[in-house]
């Protein structure tokens, strides 16, 4: 670590990092963080705000994002926006929030079902708070502007082709870094 921080001109901050091993005695783990001055990581732990450890295929995995985008996407902006400003910020936050996570794992149905329930009633709910009129299928929605539709993405087919991307990439690298 001296080495590092003598090439690299940074400090490393053992306060604030946890060490943690795979296949390693929890003894020798932490005797090497006894050595280092830092804390053990335990598993499951969240990095670069993705849970690590975790099961994605359980709801609790993905509550982080649902939240997110219901925290983006709540009633009292829907009545302050025009439609268009509405269909905007579906396409901006669906496009931002879940990328990460529908990048690397298969989103279950009832996650995927509550998602596009919440981007639903802010499209339709017009921040009201009674019954809402959809005034096309949500099918429609998700159709090409160019098709008649409003170019809001499928979820569920945007996730496939997401994690179709990783299946293409590992078919067509030859040398399995990235480039060829």
């Amino acid at each position: 670590m001296n080495c590092f921080e003598l090439v690299y001109g940074l400090k490393v901050n053992f306060m604030k990092s946890k060490l943690g091993g795979v296949g390693v005695e929890q003894i020798s783990i932490q005797h090497f963080a006894t050595i280092l001055n830092c804390e053990v990581m335990t598993i499951p732990f969240v990095y670069l705000s993705l849970p690590i450890g975790w099961c994605h295929k359980k709801k609790e995995f993905w509550t982080g994002v649902v939240d997110r985008v219901k925290r983006r996407l709540s009633s009292w902006k829907g009545r302050l926006l025009s439609m268009a400003g509405r269909i905007c910020l579906i396409k901006s936050v669906l496009c931002s929030i879940p990328l990460f996570y529908l990048s690397l794992f298969k989103m279950p149905v009832g996650v995927a079902n509550e998602i596009v329930s919440v981007q639903r009633n802010f499209l339709w709910g017009w921040g009201s708070d009674g019954r809402k009129v959809a005034w096309a299928s949500w099918k429609k929605v998700c159709e090409a502007r160019e098709d008649g539709g409003l170019g809001v993405i499928d979820l569920r087919i945007f996730n496939l082709a997401l994690l179709g991307k990783w299946i293409w990439r590992l078919g067509s690298d030859k040398g399995g870094c990235g480039r060829s």
